[in-house]
């Protein structure tokens, strides 16, 4: 039996490396990458617009001739796969081995000179010898001996400050090529976005010594060199390391405010702590947390590895009429270079990772951080919601390196692969970010609260000094008055009919008033019902769909029965299974839609033991009783409510504890909800025999009440749950001006309790 070897055609090998290198700004970065890895401390870039040409000169460590033929000519071959760190201890960026088609994506005729310690040579390919018909066997590049020095082998070269430079900096190793015929037009907005796309190559920081240099045929050396782009004033500062331990540190820097002389006022006055004095100062917040904590639920956390970052804050534009009432510091327009600097970008040992963070690219936003906004858009002083950071007002690095190997780059170079550690991995970076947030709405929901106090008290002053004023005047006509007696009957009656219409008038606008925001909050109830009614219906909805299947099956199999078969016996008996699905149905409308009719959605005395039990009723006909349920009566509680938000409260505990029982197996799940009043609150004591609270919220289990936290989980790590249960309860909760208490959970072992205490209605 022959054995005969496979072959490629040359067209398939340069497609492989079009598809991977598919833009100029992408085919630039790898060949810069290359350079890194070579050890080399200045990379030059030149183009010359009247040759059409473009060379790039590293003073890296060269070829030698094996590596050229073992490795560079060899497609997929790379020695950084296993030899991934340099002489001076880079970690290398690359280990693909097509990186070199590179240079098929930018010109069609290439030579490269390379200088080693032993060895110099050029190397020359007309990348359209790659033809239709030709086999990758059959194309080859010349490779020849040279005695010439890179500096001469860039004699052509017409900038002046090239050559300087050439001369300085590539005297002994290093690797030149000069490209000629050109694929793509270099115009002057090309010029441009290459500018801006190597301005973000490596971090602002940048402590490894790489000089990144773009020259055209005019440029000096003072305007060729590549700034990072950097953002020189912030609001806030984030910085956080996360360790192979899966400890992590987050430190925040608040650089917003400025109180001037008023600190000490505005401290007392505002009821901030003693700690938040210092942190006002410039001392750091610090945040020692883990990846359990971040990341409630998840599985293979281990898989991570080392991950750091530094993230900023700030506002595009000063406005006057929120710096005044939040003591913001002054700034300038932060628009002119935002597009350089907005977007958080990451860097694999130090070297950008495309296209994450890149304005006016898909990878922009890909924290997704627009998303969570319109999921959440409340005002930053909003006294419940969760604020949000917009993308546009976020830039920053985060670093991993190749030892991330659950986050390993896309062939294409245009990204990490999108495994279930990337999903973590975003999810990891969003939870950090959430810190910042939280802090920030803390100092302004405080100073929010203070200025409503000033307000309300130089109000209430004006007021005051507006009576004074009158009775001054009065007792100064007293006099006047005394010689006018004629005059008094009428004036009094002027007076009383004034006063009398003043008080009709202001009778008529506080009852406008509280019709419209009783209107207002009737509507917040029936939107918080309809948000119970997405939960219910998240969480239900494979036994749903499995009905409907089994209604549609049913469906199909009575009409063939009559159709095909003539056989109306047949027919009949499966329409009547059909009856029993239909009471299903009806049991899980009743759950979803029997909250928003509309004899529900006027505020009226309700029993509440009632308003349960027909609720729990109607829980257990839908789950068919799989579940105990258990209501006690420990004190007859009449309430003047909507009837929608305490069945949503219900609803919503009920679907987090069947939530629960599900994923933890639980064989005899039962709840058991106790109504009572105390000396001051009417309660509503909720327990199930779940599992219980993750450990993640177990020191502080009141972070569950917040918008959108969950610990649910899909197979691939994402989360699933929608996080509004239990914050919607909160905010019923505070409308009936109660408060919610889950302290129980941080010891219990196992199963889930929650307290909710509220006012109003009359207790036996």
């Amino acid at each position: 039996m022959a054995k005969i070897p496979f072959n490629v055609s040359a067209r398939t090998a340069r497609l492989i490396g079009r598809e991977n290198v598919s833009n100029l700004g992408g085919a630039l970065t790898e060949l810069i990458k290359n350079t890194y890895d070579a050890d080399a401390s200045v990379c030059i870039l030149y183009y010359e617009k009247t040759t059409n040409s473009l060379v790039i000169a590293d003073n890296g460590i060269g070829m030698t001739e094996k590596i050229v033929i073992d490795n560079w000519m060899t497609i997929g071959n790379s020695t950084k796969t296993t030899n991934f760190k340099t002489i001076s201890g880079r970690i290398k960026t690359g280990e693909k081995g097509i990186g070199r088609f590179a240079l098929d994506r930018i010109s069609s005729n290439c030579i490269m000179h390379t200088i080693s310690e032993d060895s110099n040579f050029q190397w020359t390919l007309n990348w359209d010898d790659f033809g239709e018909n030709a086999l990758i066997t059959e194309t080859y590049a010349e490779l020849n001996s040279s005695n010439e020095s890179l500096c001469s082998f860039l004699k052509f070269v017409k900038n002046s400050n090239v050559i300087k430079l050439v001369n300085r900096e590539l005297k002994n190793t290093g690797t030149c090529f000069r490209l000629t015929g050109l694929r793509d037009e270099w115009n002057s907005g090309i010029i441009v976005h290459i500018r801006n796309t190597l301005s973000k190559l490596l971090p602002p920081d940048n402590r490894n010594g790489f000089k990144l240099y773009f020259f055209e045929e005019s440029s000096t050396m003072k305007e060729s060199i590549i700034k990072s782009a950097f953002l020189d004033t912030y609001d806030y500062k984030i910085n956080f390391e996360l360790y192979n331990n899966n400890q992590c540190t987050v430190t925040i820097n608040r650089n917003e405010f400025d109180f001037g002389n008023k600190f000490e006022k505005i401290m007392n006055d505002a009821f901030f702590t003693n700690e938040d004095r210092n942190y006002f100062k410039g001392k750091p917040i610090i945040i020692n947390t883990n990846l359990k904590k971040l990341l409630p639920g998840a599985d293979n956390i281990d898989n991570l590895g080392e991950i750091s970052g530094d993230i900023y804050f700030y506002k595009l534009r000063y406005q006057e009429k929120y710096a005044d009432r939040y003591f913001y510091k002054e700034f300038t327009s932060r628009k002119a270079n935002f597009k350089e600097i907005s977007g958080i970008k990451i860097y694999r040992d130090n070297f950008i990772v495309r296209p994450y963070g890149f304005y006016d690219t898909s990878g922009y936003d890909w924290l997704n951080l627009s998303t969570r906004k319109a999921e959440s858009p409340a005002a930053i002083s909003h006294k419940s919601g969760s604020w949000r950071v917009q993308a546009n007002q976020m830039c920053g690095q985060v670093f991993i390196s190749r030892l991330n190997r659950a986050l390993p780059d896309k062939s294409s170079r245009e990204g990490i692969v999108e495994t279930s550690e990337f999903i973590l991995f975003r999810e990891f970076i969003t939870k950090i970010i959430s810190y910042f947030e939280y802090d920030r709405q803390y100092v302004i929901r405080k100073l929010d609260t203070y200025q409503k106090k000033v307000a309300e008290g130089e109000k209430a002053l004006e007021l005051a000094k507006l009576a004074l004023e009158k009775l001054e005047r009065k007792d100064a006509n007293n006099d006047t008055r005394n010689n006018e007696k004629n005059n008094e009957y009428n004036n009094n009656y002027s007076e009383q009919k004034d006063e009398k219409e003043t008080y009709n008038n202001f009778k008529k606008a506080i009852e406008y008033q509280e019709e419209r925001i009783e209107s207002l909050e009737t509507e917040m109830g029936l939107l918080r019902t309809l948000a119970t009614t997405g939960v219910v219906v998240n969480t239900y909805i494979h036994e749903i769909k499995a009905l409907t299947t089994k209604m549609n099956m049913g469906i199909k199999e009575a009409y063939e029965l009559l159709q095909e078969d003539n056989n109306q016996d047949g027919a009949i008996k499966e329409l009547k299974k059909l009856r029993k699905l239909r009471k299903d149905f009806t049991s899980w409308f009743k759950v979803t839609l029997d909250s928003v009719k509309k004899d529900k959605r006027k505020r009226k005395k309700i029993n509440l033991y009632e308003l349960i039990e027909n609720t729990i009723l109607m829980w257990r006909d839908a789950q068919k009783d799989i579940i105990e349920y258990k209501v006690i009566k420990q004190a007859e509680v009449t309430l003047r409510c909507f009837a929608f938000d305490f069945e949503s409260i219900i609803n919503n505990l009920v679907t987090n504890s069947f939530s629960a029982f599900k994923i933890a197996g639980i064989q005899a799940p039962k709840i058991k909800i106790s109504l009572g009043y105390n000396s001051e609150y009417n309660y509503i004591k909720y327990e199930d025999n779940g599992p219980g609270l993750s450990e993640a919220f177990k020191e502080n289990p009141d972070e569950i009440l917040e918008q959108n936290v969950t610990d649910r989980r899909n197979g691939n790590n994402e989360l699933i749950g929608t996080g509004m249960g239990l914050w919607i309860v909160k905010n019923i909760i505070q409308e009936y001006n109660g408060y919610i208490d889950l302290s129980s959970n941080s010891t219990l072992k196992e199963g889930f309790q929650i307290i909710l205490y509220f006012k109003g209605g009359q207790k036996n």
